[in-house]
């Protein structure tokens, strides 16, 4: 019997008694009160039957109604003390949520819904403002326990992103927001099965990261010497940025003339905002834009296409190799456009898509002539057309006729002015493209019109507003980069040479030849297995630099949160490997992770830190990183003692 049920009926007797004593009181009533120091007493035969007897009667009846009630009502307190936790759960929970996203927990770091992301941080080492990968928190619990996740919580990590929100550890929660985030984070863990089935995609990316980590690294640096020539820009670019933004604020809080739709903008200042985003916006552009179009030889007025496009290319080189090194990519694209997007007369094919073709027909067994015609290139891919819409076609012939086409097509020269349609296609697009990388994302044009006051959806006085605010922003920070450049390009430059360095060494390479001699007896799958285990589970800890990125990593194992792994320190710390898995410390360790205040391995002390990775790892492959470990040679390269 639920509570509320008892509560009910303990109601209702109540009512009754006290009706009860109403009624009784109501029948002693008489048509005149006789003081009672002149009424006659109650004799003791009274006394001692019917009033005793009814008193005692209901003395029996409030007896039986509380040895009945009081036990139904605590038959149901179990469960009424068990919807009031839940309940406290619950709404723990829904605190927790709340303060997750208040501090964009998610958002600013660990990624949707948990799942892992980036935080921007700014790299100890070099100065250089990275993109720090941050864990995954939707599986946490399975490598650490509820008082280690909330130790991290409070305390946070040093020299990382992660920073302490518990008030003993100086952020801003206390026990009890630190507790609700918790019971939040165990919410939101995934399945143990989709946790294993992480461990391939993570093994991919990490082949991935190595094998594109020098092109990797070629990008941070170029972004880097781009950050560079922002700061040697800055001082041409402020008084400039500081007027026109200064104007618009003005023409904002003037709000004097005509308003024709009512917005609360006068026409004349909506039309001068307008002209204010395109002048900074001409201003900032660090190369006109350019359209080519295959339609005709003459896109850009008195200029054929052929020599408008060589010009943008050359002006992309310059600025590459100038003042906009992010443009390098863009310049390599459109050199490349425009050197094989030129067409002979003769040909009538522009050269990258004869070599298109040919690459095409060499796949399916084909040959084409070495100075291909448009009329032989022509007869080949309608060949493969109609081969390809056989029936039975398969599906490599149906996209090889796709592909075709397309080369076929974008290769021609309708406009005569020599050069391909593809090929102005893609100057104009890496123009573009340039563009949009260089410009400010504060410099932006207002979408307003002195007709309507919602011209893009949202009213004319915030889209305004919002654009001046923009403008203000870049001003100031023009500004502030001004006047303190030395101090700004002294780290900067600092960084483009660290990263320079680094590319240089290339500490984050191994060589996996040389982990399979030194480890795995010459298996290259399992040398390979084994390093990519580590780096996508161990490295963030025990590699330095690794979660910043490819640039900043030190060789494999250097140590970082947790200790360094070189020098025959595995095999120090648990003995080298035993007969069984049971008996093997290392293995243990790994998969049990270190416990605080107690003893691991051969002479360690836990701190709680390291995580247990049996939950979320197959066993062959924690076997596989310990042997891995054991080897001595975690780069492949020799010994690694000292080279960080």
């Amino acid at each position: 019997m639920s509570s509320n049920i008892v509560i009910t009926l303990a109601a209702i007797g109540g009512i009754a008694w006290l009706g009860f004593i109403l009624v009784n009181a109501i029948r002693r009533r008489g048509p005149e009160e006789i003081p009672s120091n002149l009424s006659p007493g109650t004799t003791d035969d009274e006394m001692e039957t019917r009033r005793l007897e009814n008193s005692q009667k209901a003395a029996v009846l409030l007896s039986a109604f509380l040895a009945v009630s009081v036990p139904l009502y605590f038959l149901g307190e179990q469960d009424r003390q068990s919807g009031f936790e839940e309940q406290f759960d619950e709404e723990s929970v829904a605190r927790g949520a709340a303060l997750v996203e208040e501090y964009q927990c998610f958002s600013a770091c660990h990624g949707p819904d948990g799942t892992g992301g980036v935080a921007s941080f700014i790299e100890q080492r070099s100065g250089v403002e990275v993109q720090w990968e941050a864990p995954s928190l939707d599986d946490v619990f399975y490598r650490y326990e509820e008082d280690e996740v909330n130790y991290w919580i409070t305390y946070g990590r040093g020299n990382t992103p992660m920073p302490p929100w518990g008030l003993d550890g100086g952020g801003p929660m206390n026990e009890a927001q630190v507790q609700d985030v918790v019971n939040f984070l165990r919410t939101i863990q995934k399945p143990q099965a989709e946790v294993v089935a992480e461990v391939e995609p993570i093994i991919s990316n990490q082949r991935d990261r190595l094998a594109t980590a020098t092109e990797t690294a070629e990008s941070v640096l170029v972004g880097q010497e781009q950050v560079l020539a922002e700061i040697n820009a800055a001082p041409d670019r402020v008084e400039t940025l500081k007027a026109l933004s200064a104007e618009a604020r003005a023409l904002l809080d003037s709000g004097e003339g005509l308003d024709t739709d009512g917005d609360g903008l006068a026409d004349s200042t909506e039309e001068r905002l307008v002209e204010i985003g395109n002048e900074l916006v001409d201003f900032l552009r660090v190369i006109d834009p350019i359209e080519l179009d295959p339609e005709n030889p003459q896109s850009v007025e008195g200029v054929d296409d052929l020599t408008a496009a060589q010009q943008a290319v050359e002006e992309l080189e310059s600025l590459a190799a100038g003042t906009q090194p992010i443009l390098v990519t863009q310049a390599e694209a459109a050199r490349a456009a425009f050197d094989g997007g030129q067409v002979d007369p003769a040909t009538g094919l522009s050269q990258n898509a004869a070599e298109q073709l040919a690459e095409l027909a060499d796949q399916l067994g084909e040959s084409l002539p070495s100075t291909l015609s448009l009329d032989d290139a022509t007869a080949f891919v309608e060949g493969l057309e109609e081969e390809a819409g056989a029936e039975g076609a398969s599906e490599d012939v149906v996209q090889a006729a796709t592909d075709a086409r397309a080369a076929l097509d974008g290769g021609q020269d309708p406009d005569g002015d020599g050069l391909s349609t593809d090929a102005e296609s893609t100057i104009s697009s890496q123009v573009t493209d340039a563009i949009n990388a260089t410009l400010p994302s504060d410099a932006v044009v207002p979408n307003i019109d002195p007709a309507n006051e919602a011209a893009s959806g949202e009213p004319d006085a915030a889209v305004a507003e919002t654009a001046v605010a923009h403008w203000e922003t870049l001003a100031l920070n023009t500004e502030v980069t001004a006047n303190n450049i030395e101090n700004l390009r002294g780290g900067a430059q600092e960084g483009v040479e660290y990263l320079r360095q680094a590319l240089e060494e290339e500490r984050w390479a191994i060589d996996i030849d040389g982990v399979a001699e030194a480890a795995f007896d010459g298996d290259t799958e399992a040398a390979e297995r084994a390093v990519l285990l580590f780096n996508g589970f161990c490295a963030r800890c025990h590699t330095a630099g690794f979660s910043a990125g490819v640039p900043f990593t030190f060789e494999a194992g250097s140590g970082g949160f947790g200790p360094a792994l070189w020098d025959g320190r595995p095999v120090v710390q648990f003995g080298p490997a035993a007969e069984t898995v049971e008996e093997d410390l290392l293995i243990q360790f790994i998969i049990n992770g270190s416990v605080a205040d107690e003893p691991y391995g051969l002479n360690g002390f836990g701190s709680g830190r390291m995580p247990a990775f049996g939950p979320i790892l197959p066993q062959e492959d924690i076997e596989l990183i310990a042997q891995y470990l054991r080897g001595g040679d975690l780069t492949g390269m020799g010994d690694e003692e000292g080279s960080s």
